[in-house]
């Protein structure tokens, strides 16, 4: 599909400006091995909750920056796991500013890989999709069936980081991906928080049924997990 306006025109090469300047960026990195450094620094950051809890005390007052922050890099890095970062949340602050603090970044990461794919990827994918296939997207984020987005970002283990990519590739309202997003993560990012709290305070009691409630959700979504994707295909 040819870009026919003068906005789409500036928006196609916005993007592929922006594609240079990040392939650029990523050789560059690559070849002087700093990217490598920063990925394994990430990684061992990230292997344990004392390492993490260490690194954002380091912080002092400005520690609850450091954790929203590595909450927005857990959800545009997806190899970073999001339980550990949400666990050490509640295992540093405590439950409820664990939430807090949790909700935010990863509802900014995810803000931020929407506008990502909507400002570099949309117009490439326009460029090469029909008016037809781009009118199924926009049904598919209106109406009655941003419900079936909500359940998605309920559903424990589903690749929210990249759904959030994914839509940001659709016509789908930036307001209203925030709002679906911000409800859909807060049920799990309060168990992870609880969660964490409940080891530091070694209340296993609560931790007990912080892990029972979500073993039971696992089971239930893996045991109905068929009829739960007819409903979706519906």
């Amino acid at each position: 599909m040819i870009p026919t306006t003068n906005k789409e025109r500036i928006r196609l090469a916005l993007a592929v400006s922006l594609i240079l300047a990040l392939a650029t960026a990523g050789v560059w990195l690559a070849v002087s091995g700093h990217l490598q450094l920063w990925l394994d620094w990430l990684k061992q950051l990230f292997e344990s909750k004392e390492r993490l809890r260490d690194y954002v005390q380091s912080w002092g007052a400005w520690a609850p920056v450091a954790f929203l922050s590595m909450q927005v890099l857990q959800v545009l890095i997806a190899p970073i796991p999001g339980e550990i970062s949400g666990i050490a949340g509640g295992f540093i602050f405590g439950a409820w500013k664990a939430t807090l603090f949790s909700i935010v970044g990863l509802t900014l990461g995810s803000a931020i890989a929407f506008l990502a794919a909507r400002v570099i990827g949309q117009p490439l994918v326009k460029l090469v999709v029909s008016q037809e296939t781009m009118a199924k997207f926009y049904s598919w984020t209106h109406g009655s069936r941003t419900l079936v987005l909500l359940v998605l970002f309920l559903f424990p283990g589903f690749p929210k980081d990249l759904l959030s990519y994914f839509l940001g590739l659709t016509p789908m309202r930036f307001i209203t991906f925030v709002g679906i997003c911000f409800l859909g993560r807060l049920p799990g990012t309060l168990l992870l928080g609880v969660g964490g709290a409940a080891i530091y305070k070694e209340n296993w009691p609560v931790l007990g049924i912080v892990s029972a409630i979500a073993i039971v959700l696992g089971l239930l979504v893996y045991w109905q997990r068929n009829a739960i994707g007819k409903w979706l295909e519906r």
